[in-house]
């Protein structure tokens, strides 16, 4: 029943959070910190430890996500969406990234007798990458969140977890709209 009702604060949370990061609230990332703290938890019991990792790793980057977008706050009025460019070997080094530390996550998932390694080291690597995107503020942000979400939502199903899974699909949808919002109304800084 108690990880039942977390889950369920874990949708709320998260729910709130999204809406939140299309609008580029900075108030997302206090929300975050609640969702992932649940979510740890939830994970934990469930012995998805890469997705429970993950949560921790969202959980320090809500902190470090409250420091840097203070700090651009300053820098475009509170309408627009503050955006940056990425370079093309910021992109190349992510995506290396991402491909390399799922593969050295897959194997650390079987030996810790993750549920499913494989997908759980996908949502891993993906996760990294696409919140180091969101506190950079690149657009492509979402497409890697649109990836993450749908192989999250997939690994929820395939465990029984439905509220995480029903999460996981706003997110999926919510990609497309943060997307399609940034995109509209960019301003890009630096």
């Amino acid at each position: 029943m108690f990880f039942s009702v977390l889950e369920s604060l874990t949708l709320v949370f998260g729910l709130a959070y999204v809406l939140l990061q299309v609008k580029q609230s900075r108030w997302m990332w206090p929300v975050d910190i609640l969702c992932c703290i649940a979510a740890v938890i939830v994970f934990a019991h469930q012995r998805l430890w890469a997705s429970m990792g993950l949560n921790v790793y969202y959980l320090i980057m809500g902190f470090v996500g409250i420091v840097a977008w203070n700090k651009d706050a300053q820098k475009v009025e509170n309408e627009q969406m503050r955006v940056r460019k990425m370079s093309r070997k910021t992109l190349v080094v992510s995506l290396l990234a991402m491909v390399v530390s799922g593969i050295g996550l897959y194997y650390v998932l079987k030996l810790t007798g993750d549920v499913s390694p494989a997908v759980d080291a996908i949502v891993g690597a993906s996760g990294i990458v696409g919140t180091v995107w969101l506190v950079r503020t690149y657009l492509e942000n979402w497409i890697v969140w649109l990836f993450s979400d749908i192989v999250s939502t997939l690994l929820c199903l395939s465990q029984g977890l439905y509220w995480m899974m029903a999460l996981y699909l706003v997110y999926t949808i919510t990609a497309v709209i943060g997307w399609r919002e940034w995109r509209s109304k960019a301003v890009y800084i630096d």
